[in-house]
């Protein structure tokens, strides 16, 4: 008879050889029957077209390099500058740490794999490894494209400044997911992280007016390695790496209940991004930060007099609407629209490839702004148990959100005329230009939120839209909005021929602002027809299937 004291002893299992081998079989079954040949042919076909695009439309403008009293102001102010964004960075790191980010778990991780008996910290690796390799890929990609177009206008070489364009972007990255891992797994109190994340941003602005040294100074300074390096900069890339390293140390500490909100929360979003639903994007990304209207507006207007119409309770119901928006998202519509009157001024001073920027943010403006639209949007059988057509109703809620948008545009105004050095020659311009632009940037959300509509002619759409056109006109119907935004930010360029000719900028600019009035009217115009427009397609179509069905029979 064997003793059993002789059998060997085997380790005690931690359990993470089970948990990789559950990670595997999960995402064999998500992938399914993927060819890795054919996935790796996309990803090259992809890599060296889309290179080659921008390569190509970047090549296609043709600015000139700046002067050398230009390229000394870019040398001076240019780090401080760059480091604002990182200070934004910062700040949201901080605060979406604060609630819960950035690391998010499926459902099943957080269920099982969060409660079962092995390392937390060591589970939780991947999942926060992959966040920070997709924010890395982002900031690379991004900094290479920024750093390549700036090659083209300041010294250095192309391939240097896209070297330091993606140095920027991945450093820039690392600090979002760094803050943001430090101020989840430190426990930082909400207003504690918005207390810091301001006061850094604040400190930077400071930097930037007056010159005086600030905190991620040397983290802009990065951008410019593609002209001149300084080796006091790595200082900045190592506290961005001990600052990510010190988050990963302290995984084991994020809050279960934090991932468990936020799981539910990112299932739906990852669904939504598939479906190709803009608007349940952007309340999902609202409700990942915490981010919710007052439960009253900041000032009650009075009720609508008896007799005084319809379009006076929408004014009122608007504006109620607008009045509940939280802080924060009233001061990240003020960055945004200061970003704008940036960009644009960047344009003007030579920089042309800055109004797509202007057209993006014009573009997230708009999606911001125009809640009320969005609400009547989203409870689409509410609008139409009233008695008054969805397309009349949807037109007028865009009467408060414009009105609410001249305060934007005031700021825009203002941000543009300092970048352009505070010249007296360009109030007059900026201020012709500034609202018309920044209500035409915003109609390319009025134009993405519509479109979510329920479509009356979905069904003749689909008879007479073949199979093969499905892949185009989605890309059409996802790039329409943001076209929209671009038209009406390009006619920048008219002011800037005008002031390089030495004509009368005041001139071009109404000019700009006549064109950028038509297609603001146009879209109004788009949005109260539009129903009637797919109904009579409709009424159409079913005729042209009815009297083909008779003449079949009659043969």
């Amino acid at each position: 008879m064997t003793d059993t004291l002789d059998l060997p002893v085997e380790p005690a299992s931690t359990g993470l050889d089970a948990l990789q081998a559950l990670r595997r079989t999960r995402q064999l079954h998500r992938l399914g029957n993927l060819d890795w040949f054919e996935a790796a042919y996309r990803a090259y076909l992809l890599g060296i077209f889309g290179g080659g695009g921008v390569l190509w439309i970047s090549s296609s403008i043709k600015d000139e390099a700046v002067s050398s009293d230009v390229a000394a102001d870019v040398l001076r102010h240019g780090p401080a500058v760059l480091g604002l964004f990182v200070a934004l960075a910062f700040l949201a790191g901080i605060r979406g740490g604060a609630q819960g980010g950035p690391v998010a778990l499926e459902g099943a991780d957080v269920a099982h794999v969060m409660l079962a008996p092995i390392d937390r910290r060591r589970a939780l690796m991947r999942p926060a490894v992959q966040r920070l390799r997709s924010a890395l890929f982002m900031g690379v990609a991004f900094g290479a494209i920024v750093g390549q177009l700036a090659a083209r206008r300041l010294p250095g070489s192309l391939v240097a400044w896209a070297a330091a364009g993606a140095l920027y972007g991945a450093t820039l990255m690392a600090v979002w997911v760094g803050a943001a891992l430090l101020a989840h797994t430190l426990r930082v109190p909400r207003w504690l992280a918005t207390l810091l994340g301001l006061g850094a941003l604040a400190w930077q602005f400071a930097a930037v007016a007056w010159h005086v040294p600030g905190p991620f100074t040397s983290f802009g300074s990065l951008a410019l390695w593609g002209w001149r390096q300084q080796t006091t900069d790595l200082v900045a890339v190592a506290l961005t790496l001990i600052g990510v390293v010190v988050g990963f140390v302290l995984l084991g500490r994020l809050s279960l209940d934090a991932l468990a909100r936020r799981s539910a929360l990112v299932a739906q979003l990852r669904f939504a991004v598939t479906m190709q639903d803009l608007r349940t994007v952007i309340l999902l990304r609202r409700q990942l930060n915490q981010e919710h209207a007052r439960r009253r507006p900041y000032v009650r207007l009075p009720v609508a007099k008896s007799g005084s119409g319809f379009t006076a309770t929408v004014w009122r119901r608007g504006w109620h609407g607008l009045l509940r928006f939280p802080v924060s998202r009233l001061l990240r519509m003020a960055a945004i629209a200061g970003a704008m009157g940036v960009l644009q001024a960047s344009v003007v001073r030579g920089t042309t490839p800055a109004f797509l920027g202007t057209a993006l943010l014009g573009f997230v403006l708009g999606l911001e702004v125009m809640e009320p639209l969005s609400q009547e949007v989203d409870q689409a059988d509410r609008a139409d148990a009233l008695p008054v057509e969805r397309g009349e109703l949807m037109a007028r809620h865009l009467a408060a959100p414009i009105v609410a948008l001249l305060p934007f545009a005031l700021i825009a105004g203002v941000a543009a005329v300092i970048t352009l050095g505070g010249n007296s020659d360009a109030i007059v311009p900026v201020a012709v230009i500034a609202i018309p632009t920044v209500i035409g940037a915003a109609m390319g959300g009025v134009v993405s939120i519509v479109r979510d509509a329920p479509n009356p002619a979905s069904n003749s759409q689909q008879a007479f839209m073949p199979p093969e056109m499905a892949g185009f006109t989605t890309a059409i119907r996802l790039a329409w909005p943001i076209v929209v935004s671009t038209i009406t930010t390009v006619t920048v360029l008219l002011p800037r021929a005008a002031w390089r000719g030495g004509e009368s900028a005041t001139g071009a600019a109404i000019r700009s602002a006549v064109g950028v009035a038509l297609v603001i009217a146009f879209i109004i115009y788009w949005v109260k027809v539009r129903d009637r427009v797919h109904q009579r397609i409709r009424a159409f179509m079913d005729e042209g299937r009815s009297y083909t069905a008779q003449q079949r029979s009659s043969a």
